[in-house]
């Protein structure tokens, strides 16, 4: 009886253990894989999304010479910077890459509005003083202004971040989402590769370094890729997003669907999480007192600023956002609300609020 019971139990791990081979031979179909450490795939175009994040860079270094009231902006020069129209760049190549901002950006009536705003404010060269419904200057530093709308809202900050959620992150997930249903590799590959120059970091990324802002812009990390560092060393989102884009195209040039969905999932994720990190951030400093020049009112606004447009992006999540429409309607609700009655509230309720939200959303 012993000896029978010993050989049927032989029988059955046996009959498991082949069955489990027979499920790794299925999945061994795909040959053996190169993952490279630079995106520096031979068939990469990504031309056209770079593109913009330089638009961007150079539309936020022109919008910065109004924010200060060191000059009076154009609107002229404003549109063409919008619509790539009567060469705005001083990079000669991007007034003839055939791309502008307009052209892909969602709710962009909402982010010209400011780019307006900024110029008519402009004119007065930092001579009209804001105030809680009066767009125009406050100090951020004791020689120092900056430029804010009507709610305290700061100009520039809600271009330049708005831009990154309305125009670089919110292509981004869409181009990263069409991947799993492109028809063709060809098609899943120029997809990809775009959504990668979305991310404006260089081919040869090294999340470990500091990156010199005198570097050229081809060679050094812009807009969400200087946010890896700067926000985002925490969650290692640079070495996370970084390693997912590379990984996951070499699975679509390998034909290895689960591990390109994989690391898509893996970017939507992490990325999204870098901006509840920047939003935490600026959400929270004006509520702490580490400002250091917490007494000037520009200081706090533009904290706020940021983490408005860092709250706004949350707009384009992925479906699969762990936010939910519940907890992103309360959040715009706070950040929407005046500036200085957010400051001004004793305990700042509602900033607490947002900073319960984001931090118990995104494990911060």
């Amino acid at each position: 009886m012993k000896n029978k019971y010993f050989k049927s139990s032989m029988f059955i791990a046996l009959v498991v253990v082949g069955l489990a081979s027979c499920k790794k031979d299925k999945n061994d179909d795909i040959p053996p894989y190169d993952v490279p450490t630079t995106y520096n795939f031979s068939d990469a175009n990504y031309a056209s999304s770079t593109s913009r994040v330089r638009m961007w860079l150079e539309q936020n270094t022109y919008a910065g010479t109004g924010n200060t009231g060191a000059a009076a902006l154009s609107a002229a020069k404003a549109n063409d910077f919008w619509n790539n129209t009567n060469n705005p760049f001083t990079d000669a190549t991007l007034n003839t890459s055939g791309v502008n901002i307009a052209g892909k950006i969602t709710d962009g009536p909402t982010y010209k509005a400011y780019f307006d705003g900024l110029v008519t404010v402009s004119q007065s060269l930092g001579a009209t003083a804001a105030s809680n419904g009066t767009a125009g200057f406050v100090n951020r530093t004791a020689t120092g202004k900056i430029a804010v709308d009507a709610k305290g809202v700061e100009y520039t900050q809600a271009i330049a971040k708005g831009l990154m959620g309305s125009l670089l992150f919110k292509q981004a997930v869409d181009l990263l989402t069409a991947v799993k249903t492109d028809a063709t590799i060809a098609l899943q590959k120029q997809h990809f590769d775009e959504a990668f120059g979305y991310l404006g970091v260089p081919a040869n990324y090294d999340p470990t370094i500091t990156y010199a802002n005198t570097l050229p812009v081809a060679e050094r990390p812009l807009a969400w890729g200087g946010y890896l560092a700067e926000r985002g060393k925490g969650i290692k989102a640079g070495e996370v997003i970084f390693n997912a884009f590379l990984k996951g195209r070499a699975a679509i040039g390998a034909k290895d669907v689960k591990v390109r969905d994989e690391q898509i999932q893996i970017i939507l994720e992490k990325w999204e999480q870098l901006a509840a990190a920047a939003a935490l951030e600026y959400v929270t400093s004006p509520t702490t007192g580490d400002l250091g020049l917490g007494a000037l009112p520009g200081v706090k606004l533009h904290a706020l600023s940021e983490g408005w447009g860092f709250i706004a992006a949350f707009k384009y999540r992925p479906a699969s956002s762990k936010l939910t429409a519940a907890n992103f309607t309360k959040l715009n609700d706070i950040i929407n609300t005046s500036f200085y009655t957010l400051l001004n509230e004793p305990g700042y309720p509602k900033l607490v609020e947002a900073q319960g939200i984001l931090k118990a959303t995104y494990g911060l």
